[in-house]
């Protein structure tokens, strides 16, 4: 009998998968410079600097399947309208050891209602607290030095798509797989109609954007 390899046996490589929300560039700008801020007055874990401005809504991992993330994804969110996050200034989330500086919006329902949708269809249930980190793992006792003021941001941005990344387990950073977007009353259908017989009917189906 041929000896198995069990080592062998996986012939899908794994992926992770990460769900997002993208301020505008002005956010992630701001949010940059910050970082680089805190950088230059304590100790932070170097891999902050590299981090892009984002608000997390789930990550996971599984084999390769692109397609089938992008339509759960899709139809999770159909019908979902856009909405603006405000944001309230700085905070401290402090969670064991370490803590993460971090801007928080003014109310988070309408982030909390699409993660709680999107964890139902991919029955990932987990909760969230809402931010875009500044920096995460710092230790507390650097946190100690820093106002919180020097880091308000009251800034706020049009939420209008769910970001997906995609990365190789063993892969250093992300990529975007796809910007799934967002219900938005900017478009609409307008129909025109025209007349057969005395009886209307649409005759063409314009899709435009209203300024």
């Amino acid at each position: 009998m041929q000896r198995v390899n069990y080592a062998q046996l996986s012939l899908f490589s794994i992926y992770e998968y990460f769900l997002l929300l993208s301020p505008g560039p002005g956010i992630v700008r701001k949010v940059a410079a910050m970082k680089s801020r805190l950088a230059a007055m304590i100790r932070i874990p170097p891999y902050n600097l590299g981090s892009i401005a984002h608000i997390s809504l789930m990550k996971f991992s599984r084999t390769e399947d692109d397609q089938a993330i992008i339509q759960r994804v899709t139809r999770a969110v159909e019908g979902f309208s856009e909405f603006r996050v405000q944001l309230d200034g700085a905070d401290i989330f402090h969670h064991g050891r370490t803590a993460t500086l971090m801007l928080q919006p003014v109310d988070s329902d309408a982030i909390t209602s699409l993660h709680g949708i999107i964890t139902v269809a991919f029955n990932h249930h987990r909760s969230i607290r809402p931010h875009i980190t500044i920096a995460r793992n710092v230790a507390h006792e650097e946190l100690l030095k820093v106002n919180l003021h020097d880091f308000d941001c009251h800034d706020s941005f049009c939420c209008d798509k769910v970001t997906i990344l995609k990365k190789a387990v063993e892969a250093p950073h992300y990529e975007v797989l796809q910007e799934v977007p967002l219900f938005s009353e900017k478009f609409i259908d307008t129909t025109v109609f025209m007349k057969a017989d005395g009886i209307p009917f649409p005759a063409a189906i314009d899709r435009r954007r209203i300024p």
